[in-house]
């Protein structure tokens, strides 16, 4: 008990997270023309991945529902003007998987569920939030069809690509 190494990486953490949300933004303005249109929205969510993903890999990571809070925060200033949304949605996201987390293996497949049930409990709960405040007023037909089917189908793109590099990050991360 006296001896155990405590985990210091929480910088690491929010730089980490701060990359993902750039990158985010980035992706959307690049990829726009071909993976945002009025029928098909498939938002990149790296910064949910790279949540999902913390919570998973670096368990030490005691304070990541609060960075989840903060990140949202910023999320919310930085892309959507509605404040508050993302700062509730990450750290709700955040509570569900750390309450599923013992027993979940960590292999690229079962990471890949966990996402994709991040990702829909995200969707989801975005659609009650954006309906509730005013914002929202399409059906629930509109949202699978369009913001939901394309964006697991955009976001399952991207987590084949940075599953590899973020798992071997994270690893070294909690490591340490």
């Amino acid at each position: 008990m006296l001896n155990e190494k405590h985990f210091t990486g929480h910088w690491w953490v929010v730089l980490l997270l701060l990359l993902l949300m750039l990158i985010d933004g980035s992706l959307a303005s690049v990829l726009a023309q071909w993976i945002m249109r009025p029928n098909f929205m498939g938002t990149p969510q790296l910064t949910l991945l790279g949540l999902i993903m913390i919570t998973l890999f670096v368990p030490e990571e005691k304070y990541i529902t609060w960075i989840a809070a903060i990140i949202g925060l910023l999320f919310d200033t930085f892309y959507t003007g509605i404040l508050g949304v993302n700062a509730l949605l990450f750290p709700l996201v955040i509570y569900t998987i750390r309450q599923i987390r013992p027993y979940i293996p960590r292999t690229p497949v079962f990471v890949g569920m966990v996402y994709i049930i991040g990702l829909l409990l995200y969707g989801i709960a975005n659609y009650i939030m954006n309906r509730f405040i005013g914002f929202g007023t399409g059906n629930v037909v509109m949202l699978i069809a369009n913001h939901l089917g394309p964006g697991l189908t955009v976001n399952l793109a991207l987590f084949v690509i940075v599953y590899g590099p973020l798992h071997r990050l994270l690893d070294n991360l909690a490591e340490e």
